[in-house]
C-alpha cells in the first residue's frame, strides 16, 4: 500500500533544476490571482510546483498560499494530460479570495492554456 505521503511527492515538483527549467523554457499564462507556467516533461506524470516568495506575506500567509494550490492542483490531475510540469506563482490578492473563486479561476486559467482533457471537464 502507497503511504499518503509518497503518493503525494508523485506529483510535486521539487527539484530545483527542474524548476529553474521550468521558469526559463516554460510557457506562461497569468490571470489576477497567479501565473502559471507549464512545460512538457519526459515522464508519465504530471509534476505540480508553487513558489511563493516573501513579497506576497509572512510565513503563515505563504505556507497558506501554497496549500491551497497544492490541492487545487491535486483535484485537477485527472483532467490534465500526462507528462506536465507545472509552476505555480501565486499573487498576494490570491490568499484573501475565497476557495470558490480561486477554483473558478484556476479552472478557466487551465481551460485557457487548453491544459484540459477533452470531456473531463466539471
Amino acid at each position: 500500500m502507497i503511504s499518503p505521503r509518497s503518493a503525494r511527492s508523485q506529483y510535486l515538483l521539487r527539484n530545483s533544476a527542474a524548476i529553474r527549467l521550468v521558469l526559463k523554457e516554460g510557457r506562461r499564462v497569468s490571470c489576477p490571482l497567479f501565473t502559471l507556467l507549464y512545460r512538457r516533461n519526459a515522464l508519465d506524470r504530471t509534476r505540480v510546483g508553487v513558489v511563493v516568495g516573501k513579497k506576497l506575506g509572512g510565513a503563515v500567509w505563504r505556507n497558506r498560499s501554497k496549500r491551497r494550490f497544492r490541492e487545487l492542483a491535486r483535484l485537477s490531475l485527472p483532467q490534465l494530460p500526462a507528462g506536465l510540469d507545472l509552476l505555480i506563482l501565486p499573487r498576494r490578492e490570491s490568499v484573501t479570495e475565497p476557495a470558490q473563486y480561486l477554483r473558478e479561476s484556476w479552472q478557466a486559467l487551465l481551460a485557457r492554456a487548453k491544459l484540459l482533457v477533452p470531456g473531463d471537464i466539471q
